[in-house]
């Protein structure tokens, strides 16, 4: 550290504090007053005139004190602190650079900037001529993706099998080969387990309470689920390098489907001028050294995705997920000062920088030295910035403004705004010009100035709020499998982006993001499958509800006097055979007259009666 220079006053009020705290005997002073000039210092380096020597002092502190009361108009020695005679030439070009940097803000004066041509073409880039529902879906989840998903499986149960061959699950000891109609039907099963949540795994196919849902149990058993569930796999563990070994991959359970779905997003459709980045965690308590705890958030554990999304629909046409603090991001041609988080938006951004694009960031990435490089390559950018960013001008921060006030500076193409509204806030941008624009507000209340920077801020940064509400259809389940949760999430992404392709393709369709994936689950689970499963009704609704009338049990060939035994009291342990049933209830149960019959048909759990 660059020691700082003090004046002879300056030194005797330093001193005198440090004296008031420090106790020292006479002999043990750190500096002497002399009386005379008999006393003066015999070291031929000091400076004749001493009266006016400046002394130097570390800026970390010296333990320079005495109790002895010297007028500093006298020369003084300093035998342990050097005697420092001139600034250092570093210090001065510091000193200059400051300087300098903040003359270079100036007010902005009208300056219009330069923003460079759209060049791009957005919309989609495939044909989708007579698609059906499903045919969008496969656009981003392609028979590849499933067809590496069927044999990374089969391949991890083999592995499973041979290294364990007692295994201590009852379910893995039926494991038998899957294919890509079965994958289909898993994933629409898991898809419909988000739009329909229950309390657990196994209550989708319980079939004893009110709110069972058939289709569970009719498309696959529950065992089969779970045993596809406990092998899913997305690559191959045996070809992962060890931890603390190079080349190691964090992701590398999950690579395979990450590049691939990354591949499809951009080779799909180009989105339009206005873009977006942002993170978007996902909420997991898995064994992962990445996941994050951020108290603030909604989601405080979980892993991050950083995506980029167009503005206007929300699909994401960019995302990487976050592997570690220690992670070394070297995207081509990104500066080699730039800090992580303007390392990561180089990273998403970088297949669409040189084409016009305007990017909007929040203050996690903005940055002077992003913005410049970003608009050297023909990509304006503009974003809310922390007062502690480096290189703000102290002009701007120092500004006290009133209520809706807006103060300005402009750098080049830099134009950053100092906002007064409910908080201070700042801006940065390369897009926009100092404007402001009066907002309308209800009632009596006057109107109030807002800088146009921040309105566009607040208008184009809905993109990633839009494809967050996949949360909402959350289909993960509680598991320390980190990397099932992650690929599930990764596939619900697909299934948003199908969504905005439908709707551009179908304009006029009025279907929501919900309907759309009730319209799309059929597809999935009985497009490749000649004969549709017969789905019961649901007894345990069709009881309780409408009139019922017993009956007797109609006559079969080789019995006189049909008989079956009483559904209530096979319930209660009871085998009891009879000759009445319900010809109204869908599954048609044998009942007795009295008093199952009634139980029956008004009691919601029958059994414990």
């Amino acid at each position: 550290m660059a020691k700082r220079i003090y004046s002879a006053e300056e030194a005797d009020k330093i001193c005198m504090m440090n004296s008031s705290s420090e106790e020292f005997s006479d002999n043990e002073s750190a500096y002497k007053a002399f009386d005379s000039e008999t006393d003066s210092p015999t070291d031929e380096s000091e400076p004749e005139d001493c009266s006016s020597i400046s002394v130097g002092i570390s800026c970390s502190g010296s333990d320079v004190t005495d109790k002895a009361e010297a007028s500093f108009s006298e020369t003084l020695i300093l035998p342990e602190v050097p005697i420092v005679e001139k600034v250092s030439e570093d210090e001065v070009l510091s000193a200059d650079a400051v300087v300098e940097a903040e003359a270079a803000w100036v007010p902005p004066q009208n300056y219009s900037p330069e923003i460079p041509l759209f060049n791009a073409v957005p919309g989609i880039k495939v044909n989708t001529n007579n698609f059906e529902l499903v045919d969008f879906f496969h656009l981003f989840v392609t028979e590849a993706i499933l067809q590496n998903m069927v044999f990374y499986t089969n391949l991890y149960a083999e592995q499973y099998l041979s290294s364990h061959p007692f295994p201590e699950y009852s379910q893995v000891q039926e494991w038998h080969p899957t294919n890509i109609h079965e994958i289909k039907r898993f994933l629409a099963l898991t898809i419909a387990m988000g739009l329909h949540t229950d309390d657990n795994l196994e209550s989708y196919w319980d079939t004893t309470t009110v709110i069972s849902i058939p289709l569970f149990s009719a498309v696959m058993p529950r065992n089969r689920y779970q045993i596809l569930l406990r092998f899913l796999h997305f690559n191959d563990n045996a070809t992962a390098a060890p931890p603390n070994e190079p080349g190691h991959d964090q992701l590398h359970k999950l690579r395979p489907l990450i590049e691939s779905l990354c591949k499809c997003f951009a080779e799909v459709y180009t989105p339009s001028q206005n873009i977006w980045v942002d993170e978007s965690p996902m909420f997991s308590k898995g064994h992962l050294r990445t996941c994050q705890n951020s108290p603030r958030k909604r989601f405080c554990d979980g892993i991050k995705f950083y995506k980029l999304c167009e503005s206007k629909t929300g699909y994401t046409s960019n995302f990487m997920i976050y592997d570690g603090a220690d992670s070394s991001l070297d995207p081509p041609g990104c500066p080699l000062d730039f800090c992580v988080g303007s390392k990561i938006v180089w990273e998403l951004l970088t297949p669409l920088l040189g084409r016009g694009y305007h990017l909007y960031v929040d203050n996690l990435y903005t940055s002077i030295p992003l913005f410049r490089a970003l608009h050297s390559l023909d990509t304006p950018a503009c974003g809310i910035v922390s007062h502690k960013r480096k290189g703000l001008p102290r002009t701007l921060l120092n500004k006290n403004l009133k209520h809706s006030e807006t103060y300005a500076l402009r750098n080049g193409e830099l134009l950053a705004i100092k906002y007064c509204n409910t908080k201070t806030e700042y801006m940065l941008t390369t897009i926009h010009d100092e404007s402001v624009i009066l907002e309308q507000r209800t009632g009596n209340r006057p109107h109030k100035s807002k800088p146009i920077c921040c309105k566009e801020y607040i208008k184009n940064t809905g993109g990633v709020n839009k494809t967050d509400q996949i949360q909402n259809y959350d289909a993960t389940r509680k598991t320390k499998a980190w990397y099932k949760k992650a690929a599930f999430y990764m596939i619900q992404m697909a299934l948003y982006n199908s969504y905005v392709i439908y709707k551009a393709v179908v304009p006029c369709s009025k279907l929501s993001f919900y309907k759309y994936q009730l319209q799309l689950l059929p597809a999935l689970l009985f497009g490749d499958v000649e004969e549709v499963p017969d789905i019961p009704e649901n007894d345990n609704v069709a009881r309780m509800v409408g009139k019922h009338f017993i009956d007797n049990i109609p006559l079969t060939f080789d019995k006189k006097y049909a008989q079956r035994a009483c559904k209530v009291c096979f319930k209660k342990g009871v085998m009891r055979d009879v000759r009445y049933y319900c010809p109204k209830c869908p599954s048609k149960p044998a009942l007795c007259f009295q008093p199952c019959f009634e139980l029956y048909h008004t009691v919601v759990h029958y059994e414990n009666v």
